[in-house]
Order: structure tokens, then C-alpha cells, then sequence
């Protein structure tokens, strides 16, 4: 009678925990507009080598992610990389932070490795999973979807984190925020990768 009790709370738990992760990637699959404000920090053997605070503003697959020194531009067709101290922009084909700082790309990398992850639930969710980088990765989430904080573990030891302190869903975004004009920044160098 125990033993079947304890088979039907383990079932029932990893039931659970997946229908949430199948509810986390259709939420954000079916967004059509989100914003966040958050803080990101670069450690490395415990000390804070590089922190800044940040915002993302994304619509219908284009983003833009501002952080105090750079802004990363997507526009749905070229994706941007603004270095205002250099007076440069990198124009490429994709942007590797977007993958781990956007909760959409986060949600589709878990749609195609959930087989692959581990869940813990106790107040909040905890998803974590390794990319083919062998980076290990956590990610604390809300019940309602919103994502308090990303931890990227890489190979050589150091550790991203991104704490999310806002998100908003489905408010209007203005799209002149995913307007690349070039008019504006004639002095900088534009570097096509």
C-alpha cells in the first residue's frame, strides 16, 4: 500500500513538473510582446568582475536588449551590436547573448532538449540543463512564468547572472524600438560580420 502511495506522488510530481515546463514554453512561444528591467552580473571564483543593469524589450520575434555600455539590436532581419565607447556597430547573422537572455529562446531551447533537464519544485521552479557548449545553465521561475534569475556556469569557471527585478507581458511596444537607423550613427564604424 506505501509503495503504491510513493509511486503515485513520484508520478504525480514529475507529471506536474512537466506540464509546467509544456505550460513555461507555450507562454512565452505565444507571446506577442514582453519587457524586462534587470541586473547582470560576471563572476569569477566568487568575485564580481563586470555588473550592469539592463532592460529588453521584445515584439513579435524583434528585440532589443540595453545595457549600460551596449545595446544589441534585432530587427528581424540583421541583428546589431552597438558599442558606443568604440563609435562601432557588429552587424551579424545572429547574436549569441539573445539565446540565453531572451525567454522566448529560452523556452524554445527547453522545447528541444526537454528530455534533457532537470526540474525541481518548491516554492518556484528551478530548470536547469547543459547547451552542446557544456555550459550548465538554472533557471528559477515564478508560477506565473516570469523568470527571476538565469545562471550560466561556463567551462572556464566564470558565472553569468541575470536577476530579473520587472516583466510585463503583452503591453504595446512602440516598433520605432527595433528600427535600426543608420543616419543616426554616420560616425561609427559598421563592421558587417
Amino acid at each position: 500500500m506505501i509503495q503504491n502511495i510513493l509511486i503515485f506522488i513520484i508520478s504525480s510530481n514529475v507529471y506536474l513538473a512537466q506540464d509546467f515546463i509544456d505550460r513555461f514554453i507555450y507562454h512565452y512561444i505565444s507571446l506577442d510582446t514582453y519587457s524586462l528591467e534587470f541586473d547582470y552580473v560576471t563572476k569569477n571564483q566568487g568575485e564580481i568582475v563586470y555588473s550592469q543593469k539592463g532592460s529588453l524589450f521584445f515584439s513579435k520575434s524583434k528585440y532589443r536588449i540595453v545595457l549600460t555600455d551596449l545595446t544589441f539590436l534585432y530587427d528581424g532581419e540583421n541583428h546589431y551590436t552597438i558599442v558606443p565607447e568604440n563609435k562601432e556597430i557588429n552587424v551579424s547573422n545572429e547574436n549569441e547573448i539573445a539565446n540565453y537572455i531572451l525567454p522566448s529562446k529560452i523556452a524554445y531551447t527547453i522545447s528541444k532538449i526537454k528530455d534533457k533537464i532537470k526540474i525541481k519544485k518548491n516554492n518556484l521552479f528551478e530548470i536547469s540543463y547543459e547547451d552542446e557548449s557544456e555550459n550548465n545553465y538554472s533557471i528559477v521561475i515564478k508560477n506565473d512564468y516570469s523568470i527571476l534569475r538565469i545562471d550560466q556556469y561556463l567551462a572556464n569557471g566564470y558565472i553569468n547572472s541575470i536577476v530579473f527585478n520587472k516583466t510585463v507581458f503583452n503591453k504595446r511596444i512602440d516598433d520605432n524600438l527595433f528600427y535600426f537607423n543608420e543616419k543616426k550613427y554616420k560616425t561609427y564604424y559598421l563592421n558587417k560580420l
